[in-house]
């Protein structure tokens, strides 16, 4: 298994299998042996044994938007209001000087935007209203190509509207820079080079920039399923955080992956990589910078995961609940939950219901239980109670789920 804990190797739909667990169930089942590979080690992976390759050479530059400089060595980029901490934003000062010596001598640079589009959202400033998906309680994502506001979890859009449902303001400000935003701010901070987009929206053609062109690349993750440019002198993260603060307990082991393969995403050099965040002392970002081996954070993590008894020192279920009535599917959700600990499940072994961090999604309401067990064999007894009844709302399992709630 190649990056054992990469989240693409889930399945979305049907079994909803994490290919990774049906692997290791094969490899026992034939008694063969099981190789796990990667550019740093899934937290469950940690206690196998296994060997750890030196870090390698690792240009780290990290902008800490909580802890400005007095005096930066640039003019913003961006307007006052988009500019925390005096540092330039969405591009700080020290990665735009950066990015002016890549134009000056003819290399390449790639900019890891967290969203596609626009910007996460549009906000009217004059009563902070922002403008909502019909079908999701979320936030519409602003398109400036197609001059658009759309919904990325259902897919809904509609134009911008010219003056604030609220308040009947005229104006909106751009909130959470996407993709569309940077590579326009890059187009005015280097003026005639080339700029290429790759994201699920937009993917420019890039065999110029592979053939060794100067240019500067700005996409989602999209951009490690592909090989590096050659001439790569630059990696930027726009907004690190982005990464982290999401409603899951493998987020950091997510942000800490993406890090280590942006790092030693070039096969040949090591470009400098600059990490713009406001945690700039998070653990996962911190053992890169100290020139850590890929061990030293997934066995940290591992420690804490074993006081919290979650995964590897836990089997996981998530069961969503969900109904087009909100009072219908938390009841549901209860009485699912009381039937769990009627059949002797502890307050330690059932987590919730919950209401889901999104309350609405496709028109429709979910709520959430979460099943922790010591083993499969005991899972699979608390699981059992599903099939006891009939339950008066959708009931969907999803047994070590990937990517929060």
């Amino acid at each position: 298994m190649l990056e054992e804990g990469s989240d693409a190797y889930k399945l979305q739909s049907g079994s909803r299998a994490f290919i990774p667990d049906l692997a290791a169930r094969v490899a026992a089942e034939q008694d063969a042996a099981l190789a796990l590979v990667g550019v740093t080690p899934a937290v469950e992976s940690i206690p196998h044994p296994g060997a750890v390759l030196p870090p390698p050479r690792t240009r780290l530059h990290v902008v800490d938007y909580a802890r400005p400089p007095e005096q930066p060595e640039l003019g913003p980029l961006s307007g006052v209001h988009l500019t925390p901490g005096d540092l330039g934003y969405p591009l700080s000062h020290d990665l735009a000087r950066v990015l002016r010596q890549v134009q000056e001598r003819g290399r390449q640079a790639v900019l890891v935007a967290p969203r596609r589009g626009y910007s996460a959202l549009l906000r009217c400033p004059g009563c902070e209203h922002t403008p909502q998906c019909r079908n999701c309680d979320v936030p519409l994502r602003f398109h400036q190509e197609t001059r658009q506001l759309t919904c990325h979890q259902c897919g809904y859009h509609e134009v911008i509207p010219d003056r604030c449902d609220k308040c009947g303001e005229r104006m909106w400000k751009a909130r959470g820079p996407g993709t569309e935003w940077i590579a326009q701010e890059v187009g005015k901070l280097l003026p005639g080079f080339p700029v290429y987009r790759l994201d699920k929206d937009r993917q420019d053609d890039l065999s110029a920039l592979m053939n060794g062109e100067s240019g500067v690349l700005v996409g989602t993750q999209l951009l490690l399923s592909h090989p590096a440019p050659p001439n790569l002198a630059v990696i930027g993260v726009t907004l690190a955080d982005t990464w982290l603060n999401v409603s899951d307990f493998r987020a950091s082991e997510r942000y800490h992956r993406l890090l280590r393969q942006l790092a030693e995403w070039h096969p040949d050099r090591a470009p400098m990589l600059v990490v713009q965040t406001f945690q700039a002392d998070h653990p996962a970002l911190r053992v890169l910078g100290e020139g850590r081996d890929t061990l030293a954070y997934p066995a940290a993590e591992e420690r804490v995961r074993a006081e919290l008894f979650y995964p590897p020192h836990a089997r996981l279920a998530q069961i969503e609940v969900t109904a087009r009535e909100a009072r219908k599917a938390q009841l549901a959700a209860q009485e699912l939950a009381d039937a769990l600990h009627g059949a002797g499940a502890s307050a330690q072994e059932v987590l919730g219901p919950a209401p889901s961090p999104v309350a609405r999604v496709r028109g429709v309401y979910p709520y959430h239980l979460m099943l922790r067990a010591r083993s499969d064999a005991r899972l699979s007894q608390l699981l059992a109670v599903l099939d006891s009844r009939t339950w008066k709302a959708r009931v969907r399992v999803d047994v070590n789920p990937r990517g929060g709630l």
